[in-house]
């Protein structure tokens, strides 16, 4: 027997025979007994899931070191000894490696990128010819021809806009007749602008698109001889903006009278005035679950339940959305996100909790059933045959979403609250109902991840331009990644819209406007 059981129970030993010198009876110092045992045992979990908790924390400081995730190098100094779990594994020297070929047929290697040069680029011609002494006597029969893609550096011209003139000279009652003048999306009458269309839709696109902040773009055009100041870029992009606002208050229109949305923010930095720092606004986006390819951003100054009322109240259909608490009060139905649980499920497992492997394995027989009913769908080209086919195979999801909760509320049985399968298991099951609406509705889509794929570029622009500057710049940031992400939805170029629709929204009628938005334009013909 170890020395420290024959201790304890020595100990034990001894506190009996003293509670029995004491005049205690046997039941009494049993019970006493019991409840140290009981406290024993609580004390025992609690380190337990302490430790549980502290063996994942390190699991992922782990992965953050040690992973393929990035390339983050953190410096350690000669001579430290490292935590305990993060020494460095002797390499082993490689086995030698014996390869055994047998014949055997093989697919052709796939081609990756592209091999042609696209056939609708514009093509400049570079002669080059026979040294005349070389070719004295012969006549040219051909050429031999090669392509290669080039570049200019600049990307500015000027459009030097001339407008004839008439005059009558045998008669001077007449007058002068002037051309009109070239429109331009501020409609001033005298067509006089600076700046074209095509300059103000390169700017919008370079910060939406590309994610190049105004004062970066100023630069650029400073070194190919461009002197624009960014105050000035500000101006072109805050006025594009407004001029299309009217089609982004449209497009939310749209958007509340479908029977399908899509819901997700994601915060973004505004200047504070007076306090030399930023606080926290965010652009909250609603995306078409079903219908016409819409999104729409708002940019607010908060993520509170009344800011999810101001901006959802009105909408009575179903919201596709995480666990986010702010959508809670709305009246509509809700659809929670399968993706958002999956994540969860996947860092629990890849934290050492091998317990986690069944529900996570269901998660992906749910996604590789949804991949192939969309794959079906797409041979037919319609977007009911996708309903169709969803109908059909989510029978088989509803049992695999049945098998997934039976397995979470068995195994929460036997984990301790502070555990994070716990935590896992404990979110999936608060949102069963929710996570159970896509069987009952083949439209709905089983996940979030639409809304989250437009935000992401959100994501990657605010890491460039940083923060807006105001409450109306966030504003008319949000209508410009309204337009870019429908555009980018519908396959259109934005840049190319916007030179169409710049022009033309000022003379079109209130009720031919309509016909302006992303998925139902079609450019005029000139």
């Amino acid at each position: 027997m170890p020395c420290y059981i024959k201790n304890m129970v020595n100990n034990v030993t001894i506190e009996y025979d003293e509670a029995l010198m004491a005049g205690l009876q046997p039941a009494e110092i049993i019970a006493q007994f019991t409840a140290i045992i009981q406290g024993l045992i609580s004390q025992n979990q609690n380190l337990s899931g302490q430790v549980e908790k502290l063996t994942a924390q390190i699991a992922w400081f782990q992965r953050q070191l040690f992973g393929a995730k990035s390339e983050k190098f953190v410096p350690v100094p000669e001579g430290t000894a490292l935590l305990p779990g993060f020494e460095a594994a002797s390499e082993a020297a490689p086995a030698e490696v014996v390869l055994h070929v047998e014949s055997h047929e093989r697919k052709p290697r796939e081609k990756f990128g592209w091999n042609e040069i696209p056939a609708d680029l514009p093509r400049e011609e570079v002669v080059i010819d026979v040294p005349e002494e070389d070719r004295a006597g012969m006549e040219l029969i051909g050429y031999e021809i090669s392509e290669r893609v080039a570049r200019r550096e600049t990307r500015f011209f000027v459009k030097v806009i001339k407008r004839a003139k008439y005059a009558d000279k045998a008669d001077a009652t007449r007058g002068v007749i002037t051309a009109p003048a070239a429109g331009d999306f501020l409609d001033s009458i005298s067509g006089k602008t600076k700046f074209d269309v095509s300059f103000i839709s390169g700017v919008v696109s370079d910060k939406v698109e590309n994610h190049l902040p105004l004062y970066r773009q100023s630069e650029i055009m400073k070194r190919e001889w461009l002197p624009i100041h960014r105050s000035s870029l500000c101006s072109l992009f805050a006025g594009a903006a407004q001029q299309l606002k009217v089609l982004w208050e449209r497009m939310n229109e749209l958007l509340m009278q479908l029977e399908i949305i899509h819901a997700d923010e994601t915060p973004v930095n505004m200047l504070d005035p007076g306090k030399g720092k930023c606080k926290k606004a965010y652009l909250w986006c609603g995306m078409s679950g079903i219908g016409p390819p819409l999104v729409v951003f708002h940019f607010v100054l908060s993520r509170s339940q009344d800011t999810a009322e101001k901006l959802f109240g009105s909408y009575s259909g179903t919201i596709i959305r995480d666990a986010y608490v702010g959508y809670d009060t709305l009246e509509a139905d809700f659809s929670a996100c399968w993706a958002h649980v999956r994540r969860k499920f996947l860092d629990v497992f890849n934290a050492g909790y091998a317990k986690a492997e069944p529900e996570l394995k269901l998660i992906r027989n749910l996604y590789q059933i949804e991949a192939e009913a969309k794959l079906r769908a797409e041979k037919k080209n319609t977007e009911t045959a996708l309903f169709q086919e969803r109908k059909v195979a989510r029978r088989v999801s509803a049992r695999l979403v049945k098998e997934f909760f039976d397995i979470c509320r068995k195994h929460i049985e036997n984990e301790v609250p502070s555990s994070p399968l716990y935590n896992a298991i404990n979110y999936a099951l608060k949102l069963e109902e929710q996570l159970s609406m896509f069987l009952k509705n083949p439209k709905l889509n089983i996940d979030n991840n639409p809304a989250e794929n437009v935000i992401r570029p959100i994501a990657l622009g605010r890491k460039n331009w940083l923060f807006a500057g105001s409450e109306p710049g966030g504003q008319h940031l949000a209508i410009m990644q309204s337009m870019a992400a429908t555009c980018k939805a519908n396959n259109i170029n934005f840049c190319t819209w916007m030179e169409d629709v710049l022009v033309r929204i000022s003379t079109t009628p209130a009720t031919e406007i309509d016909n302006l938005l992303p998925h139902l334009w079609k450019p005029e013909i000139k």
